[in-house]
């Protein structure tokens, strides 16, 4: 009788190595090491490690470092965006990604490959079909979808969720680097690519805040808890995760570590109640400093290739963005002193859905003289008065290229929500369709 074949040997041999090398890099990226790196008191043009030279090399730890696509220039930028899509967010979304198209149409503006708005809520939003969105419905603090005690509760483990979304589906990233962004942000030039992506020797680029200070001694105690017993805090930077332009493999890696740093914050009383709003801003220069292995610049202005903070700073330097984090607050007169507000342009102040639906311009500051007062008794310079006006006549002209949503804002709450409320699509269903759901702009 004949002998019954067995397995070709071949066979056996591809798939040993095949089980081999992907058991080998499951392990080896599951149980990387994570901690942190940057000397926030160095000077303006810092490496996350305080290192001023960026010539070193950079050894690539992670498989995805090595690959390239094709599809994209090493100069390419695909950005990312975070909301919770309450009218807050929205308003200020709506203007970002009405001047990013802007910028997008001026020279440079062709490196702008990709934008996607991760939306971390727990139903669809009125952003939906205007803003390119990939929706994170299943999220760690569905209360967040309105007013919570902290609304980026669910930011780190969101992001996440896309960059693991992308990494199974990588057409989702339209950009060899990927710059985070957040919704207070008018886009004034097109965003710079910190140069090759594919050139591993080239640093990626944050932002030096500097009332993030990992060092301060109520901070200091829980930092160091994170980074871990015998780590260097000084190596920790005073930055955020926006705005933040890294690679993919740097994302996933750093982000993986941020998101974890943000569960053990959030699991921790007096930890949350130390480091406070900012909390996540830590989480992330945490992981940052636990990966020497990449190098990312902590700059400021004027040196920052990424914004500028008016009314305080003096003019966009280097940057390509504005964040409005402050409001514009003109004062006859020191305001601790009484002093009398004859401007104000406040973000806060626009919280209700209806100017999300139907934004109207903003009024522009008085002509400038000497003598007025901003917020925290800083005084109002022709340069910073400038940045100002530049600016704010930036986000009329994004307003002016705003549609009336009064149509759709009635068909998401009557239609859109409740049908996905109902859907009855099991759990993983949900999850291919959000895959699916993002869009990007090129």
């Amino acid at each position: 009788m004949k002998s019954q074949q067995g397995p070709n040997s071949w066979m056996i041999l591809l798939i040993v190595v095949g089980f081999s090398f992907s058991t080998g890099y499951l392990i080896g990226f599951l149980g990387k090491d994570v901690l942190f790196t940057s000397d926030p008191e160095a000077a303006l043009h810092l490496d996350s490690h305080g290192d001023q030279a960026v010539s070193r090399k950079i050894q690539a730890t992670s498989p995805l470092a090595t690959v390239k696509d094709d599809r994209l220039s090493g100069h390419s930028v695909h950005t990312l965006v975070t909301s919770s899509g309450d009218g807050y967010q929205n308003f200020q979304t709506r203007i970002m990604y009405a001047s990013y198209k802007m910028v997008q149409q001026m020279p440079g503006g062709e490196h702008m490959t990709g934008f996607t708005r991760i939306l971390h809520r727990t139903v669809p939003d009125i952003l939906m079909e205007e803003v390119p969105t990939f929706h994170v419905w299943d999220v760690l603090k569905p209360q967040c979808d309105g007013w919570c005690d902290y609304p980026v509760a669910n930011r780190p483990n969101a992001i996440m969720q896309y960059f693991r979304a992308a990494a199974a589906n990588r057409s989702m990233i339209n950009g060899a680097w990927i710059l985070m962004a957040e919704c207070d942000y008018v886009w004034m030039a097109p965003a710079r690519a910190p140069g090759d992506a594919y050139d591993l020797t080239v640093p990626g680029w944050q932002f030096y805040f500097d009332y993030i200070m990992p060092q301060h001694a109520d901070a200091a105690p829980h930092i160091q808890k994170l980074l871990g017993e015998g780590k260097n805090i000084a190596t920790v930077p005073a930055s955020g995760p926006a705005p933040a332009i890294l690679r993919f493999d740097e994302w996933m890696v750093i982000g993986t570590d941020y998101e974890k740093a943000s569960a053990t914050m959030e699991a921790d009383e007096a930890m949350k109640k130390r480091l406070g709003w900012v909390r996540e801003m830590y989480a992330w220069d945490v992981a940052v400093a636990l990966h020497p292995e990449y190098k990312v610049l902590t700059e400021k202005p004027p040196q920052s290739r990424l914004m500028v903070q008016p009314p305080f700073d003096e003019g966009m330097f280097n940057a390509s963005f504005c964040h409005y984090t402050w409001g514009v607050l003109y004062h006859e007169g020191p305001p601790s002193k009484g002093g009398k507000q004859i401007y104000r342009w406040e973000k806060r102040d626009f919280s209700d859905i209806k100017h999300v639906i139907k934004p109207a311009k903003l009024p522009m500051p008085p002509p400038y003289r000497d003598g007025l007062i901003l917020e925290f008794d800083a005084p109002l310079t022709p340069k910073r008065h400038d940045l100002n006006v530049l600016y704010l006549t930036q986000l009329n002209k994004a307003i002016d290229n705003l549609t009336d949503l009064t149509e759709y804002a009635a068909k998401v709450n009557a239609e859109i929500i409740p049908a996905f409320k109902n859907s009855k699509e099991d759990r993983l269903t949900k999850m291919a369709m959000n895959n699916i759901r993002y869009m990007h702009w090129s």
